[in-house]
């Protein structure tokens, strides 16, 4: 294994922030280059300019990151930087997401998808370019909307050339199932580092029905105070804290999902159930198996399920209301997702367990969490992300 330690990857993620904090890229590149010199060379040359806005709508072209060769103890690597921007606020609170498709045709949030795109000429030619220096490991690096593209980045360049490592800190839940699983795959669990406090709020959202890379396997969680999101536990500083002089092993890591035995469980409790993290995670992975349960009982596929016009929360409530209607099995685990659903908004038991659901009422449910959830996520990140500087 050839990747780098946690504290080298999130120094990197965290000063590829200079092209917007400095007084201007001439000075950011001048700075950057002098902080790494004999193990890069920054210039205007390997700028990644990239564009992006809010939802639906492109606002500018910035300084985004870097495409980078690595020089001395670091020969035969390269590095593909990405930041964080403000606007990843907009795309995380859009309770609509709208999705296109991956390199490897999988549906992945439009925004980040979209922001790629246009960074991708320089990466290919770069790749290319990687390809004629002998390079041997490639290094995809991002916080935040970083780690989204860093994501995004890192299926494309294993579909179309070699298998990179990814390191993420704090990113936002990237895509559906089906990119989850392919990304897992083609790069291999073990060269996938995604790395988060328990109470940054990115990596909870957008919500249902994205999943974070990789879909199996480990995460690396940092532990930090409190049942409630903190936005300082979003900045990169903080994650350098967390990490520095500590080895991937040290940190350690954990499962990403619970098992099916414990949600199932989890899902028959019939007690109040706190809008927490720790329950906004168990329910983000409640609602991933029910609805696997009611897509393969009627022998769908999860991605195409979710390709067709029709908005996530449209999507979700139908697929849902058909579990209702399907066998015991699949109507039992359904009704006990949206009870639990109901109970975290602080519906009364009584009126819980008088429900009937429609589809209507089940889209209300989605729209409501979301909407919760997303507060949540505005005031974290208000505070914390950055724009862009124009070029």
């Amino acid at each position: 294994m050839n990747e780098i330690t946690p504290g080298f990857a999130a120094t990197l993620a965290r000063d590829v922030y200079k092209i917007v904090d400095s007084s201007s890229l001439a000075s950011a590149i001048r700075q950057l280059d002098f902080d790494y010199k004999g193990s890069f060379a920054f210039n205007q040359q390997n700028l990644l300019k990239g564009k992006t806005g809010g939802p639906g709508i492109i606002k500018c072209r910035t300084a985004f990151g870097f495409t980078l060769i690595g020089q001395g103890h670091l020969k035969g690597h390269a590095f593909i930087l990405f930041r964080g921007t403000k606007f990843l606020a907009d795309w995380l609170t859009n309770l609509n997401a709208g999705v296109s498709s991956s390199a490897c045709g999988y549906p992945v949030h439009d925004g980040f998808n979209t922001t790629f795109n246009t960074m991708k000429p320089k990466l290919q030619a770069f790749m290319n370019y990687a390809r004629s220096q002998n390079i041997h490991s490639v290094h995809c690096i991002g916080h935040s909307l970083g780690g989204a593209v860093a994501t995004v980045c890192a299926e494309w360049i294993a579909k179309s050339y070699s298998t990179p490592y990814l390191y993420t800190f704090g990113s936002p839940r990237v895509g559906l199932m089906g990119f989850a699983n392919s990304c897992t795959q083609r790069l291999g669990q073990q060269r996938i580092f995604r790395a988060y406090h328990r109470t940054d709020i990115v990596p909870f959202v957008p919500s249902w029905p994205f999943i974070h890379t990789p879909d199996k396997g480990r995460d690396y969680y940092l532990p930090s105070p409190g049942i409630i999101p903190w936005k300082t536990y979003h900045s990169m500083d903080r994650y350098i804290q967390s990490v520095q002089n500590r080895s991937w092993k040290a940190i350690g890591s954990r499962p990403n999902t619970h098992s099916n035995g414990a949600i199932e469980n989890w899902l028959k409790q019939n007690t109040v159930v706190a809008f927490t993290l720790s329950n906004i995670e168990w329910l983000n992975d409640a609602i991933v198996y029910v609805l696997k349960k009611c897509v393969n009982k009627v022998g769908w596929g999860i991605s195409n399920t979710f390709g067709s016009a029709l908005t996530l929360m449209d999507k979700m409530a139908y697929i849902l209301k058909k579990g209702i209607d399907l066998a015991q099995s699949i109507s039992t685990s359904v009704v006990h997702l949206l009870n639990k659903m109901m109970l975290m908004l602080g519906y009364s038991q009584n009126t819980v367990y008088a429900m009937e659901y429609t589809h209507a009422i089940i889209r209300r449910l989605f729209m409501r969490l979301q909407y919760r959830l997303m507060n949540h996520a505005n005031q974290a990140l208000s505070q914390v992300l950055v724009k862009g500087q124009n070029i």
